[in-house]
């Protein structure tokens, strides 16, 4: 399982849920030259004008989708610095976080739609139409407006860190082998510094509206500003090897206007970030959390369900799921409790297992250890649930120590150009109170059969189109790395009593999620309420609990409901090809239809399986 999203997620993330995220996937074929057709056998009846009008108009539907994809790609891969660093390709700017920014991101998701909306979407098949329904939920006009920019606190450590993050890694490719390499070098520094002047502000346009981070927030808001500010000087700073193409003049010259720049706009920025959050702020700072309790909060929390789990359901309908969901867990996890004759409370055997020596790491490279270990169990069964896997490598290695205290667990991080193999980046922070009893669950979820099968495979296909090839939503890319972590008990991969409590235990925390988010965000529960319901239930220390409470309810609401969410899906439509299909059913099918396109919305996956099964039948 990943309590954590995955950095591709996080750079997919935009403010209000307007931008098309990420809009790239599998494209079969597109990338792809016609071939020139054999000479055609004489016809024995002439080609009726009817079915060569049919024909031209099929091809001209299938031009203008894969030519509206490419552009779509193009416009994301201009901004994104991110995506840049994933393809390998120059970095000429840093992102804009302004509004005036999210306003031409409105209106080019707008100029797309009203693209896709002139082609006839009947005229498409296979590949083609499920880009064409990709495009049709990335680019439908939700109603957001301002309230969805001003409501979006970039300023969280599960928001705002990321694009300095991505900087960075800019900045440390970026060879200064001449005056013009380095003056570049500079004005992308420039630009970081800008961000930190955007995230101001906006910050003090939330202000200016009412609108402030909730108080409980402001200490690791802080933290993690004043960290940014330690690390990040040095971070960009350049030794004199990299500097080494540069005349002594040169050097000198640079190496001043780069401490300069360090000094007053970097630092400087800091420093103005931390004092608009100051006292002044944290009086007028409300304590209650959640978007309810600010104007338009409800339809903007809405909003966010809908981008988050690509379903058009309630607060309260996902409320109410999540509680069923932990009433089954419960009765599953009490079995296991009768099975090992445990005769005290859930509560009492949750704290056992949390204080279980068995579980607790005592140094970063035992937790490293352990994760490999379960990554060696399964590597010998994945080919009879598996077609096809990633020929990335993958592995794991512990989170800068810069964003550990700001982060609860870690994430996946996709290969890349500029480093080929797939990694989870664990947490290895405070380590007496992180039990790793659901170790199994969250690496099987990280990596196999979990984010690197699917996230490097969709890369790896080259055959496909980019807008596919990268395209990202958080409700298949959760809800297929939880499926994952949960066939592991199918593949026998829990071996103990306790093992198989920790997936219950991992699946436990995502049901309570779909409770406490809605709770927080649009049924009034109070932060701790919240706390209280998930310290009853999970294994996770008070302060992990206390990150991710304030995760669902300050920086990114509604994002935890789309792995629990996404996980149901995935078993419901499996369910359903082995009712309807009985004895020819083949999981290794199924899996493939669900990966071999990559990443797309529920519903689409939905309708792309039951197209499947149909043709499965005859």
């Amino acid at each position: 399982m990943q309590p954590f999203e995955s950095i591709r997620q996080l750079a997919a993330k935009i403010p209000a849920a307007t931008l098309v995220v990420f809009v790239v996937g599998f494209l079969a074929a597109c990338d792809r030259q016609p071939e020139t057709p054999a000479p055609a056998e004489p016809s024995a009846e002439p080609v009726s004008q009817a079915a060569t009008g049919a024909a031209n108009q099929q091809t001209s539907a299938t031009q203008s989708l894969r030519m509206l994809a490419d552009d779509v790609w193009a416009w994301y891969l201009e901004s994104s610095t991110y995506l840049r660093l994933q393809e390998g390709l120059p970095i000429e700017r840093i992102e804009d976080m302004t509004l005036a920014q999210y306003h031409e991101n409105l209106a080019r998701t707008a100029d797309f739609l009203t693209q896709l909306k002139a082609i006839d979407g009947t005229q498409l098949g296979g590949d083609d139409l499920i880009t064409y329904e990709i495009l049709g939920f990335e680019l439908a006009d939700t109603g957001a407006t301002d309230v969805d920019y001003w409501l979006n606190f970039d300023i969280t450590p599960y928001a705002g860190p990321y694009t300095f993050q991505f900087a960075q890694q800019a900045l440390e490719v970026q060879k200064i082998n001449d005056v013009a390499a380095a003056a570049h070098y500079l004005h992308l520094v420039n630009e970081t510094a800008d961000v930190i002047d955007q995230l101001i502000g906006q910050v003090e346009g939330q202000v200016e509206r009412g609108i402030f981070l909730p108080k409980p927030a402001l200490p690791s808001t802080r933290a993690t500003w004043e960290g940014l500010k330690a690390a990040l000087p040095a971070a960009i700073s350049v030794n004199d090897t990299r500097l080494a193409a540069l005349t002594p003049e040169e050097r000198a010259a640079f190496t001043a206007s780069l401490e300069g720049l360090i000094e007053t706009r970097v630092i400087g920025g800091f420093d103005r970030l931390l004092a608009a959050l100051g006292a002044d702020y944290e009086a007028m700072a409300p304590e209650a959390v959640g978007l309810g309790q600010y104007g338009n909060g409800d339809q903007v929390y809405r909003r966010r369900i809908r981008k988050e789990t690509t379903l058009d359901l309630s607060p309260e309908e996902i409320h109410q799921r999540g509680l069923a969901a932990v009433a089954d867990i419960s009765a599953r996890m009490a079995a296991v409790r009768e099975e090992l004759g445990f005769t005290g409370t859930a509560q009492e055997f949750l704290d056992e297992l949390k204080a279980d020596p068995r579980f607790i790491a005592q140094t970063p490279e035992a937790v490293e250890q352990r994760y490999l270990e379960y990554i060696h169990r399964i590597e010998p069964k994945l080919e009879a649930y598996f077609k096809r896997r990633p020929a990335a490598a993958y592995g794991v290695r512990r989170l800068p120590l810069a964003s550990e205290a700001g982060m609860t667990y870690g994430y996946y991080n996709p290969p890349s150009a500029a480093d080929p193999v797939g990694y989870y980046n664990y947490n290895a922070s405070n380590l007496p109170s992180r039990s790793l009893a659901w170790a199994g669950s969250l690496i099987y979820h990280e990596l196999l059969p979990g984010h690197h099968f699917h996230i490097a495979m969709q890369d790896e296909n080259t055959a496909l189109q980019q807008f596919r090839r990268k395209y990202s939503v958080a409700a298949f890319t959760e809800g297929w790395a939880e499926y994952a972590a949960s066939l592991g008990i199918e593949m026998g991969m829990y071996e103990t009593p306790q093992e198989l409590y920790g997936r219950n235990v991992a699946e436990m925390f995502l049901a309570t999620r779909l409770v406490v988010d809605t709770g927080m965000n649009a049924l009034g529960w109070s932060l701790e309420d919240a706390r209280a319901y998930m310290r009853e239930r999970v294994i996770q220390s008070q302060a992990e609990i206390d990150s991710e409470t304030l995760r669902y309810s300050t920086s990114i609401p509604a994002q935890a409901l789309a792995y629990r969410l996404g996980y149901e899906k995935m078993w419901e439509l499996r369910r359903a090809a082995e009712d309807a299909l009985g004895e020819s059913f083949d999981v290794r099918d199924f899996h493939d239809i669900v990966l071999s396109d990559g990443a797309k919305p529920l519903p689409v996956l939905t309708a792309k399986t039951e197209r499947w099964i149909a043709a499965s039948k005859r």
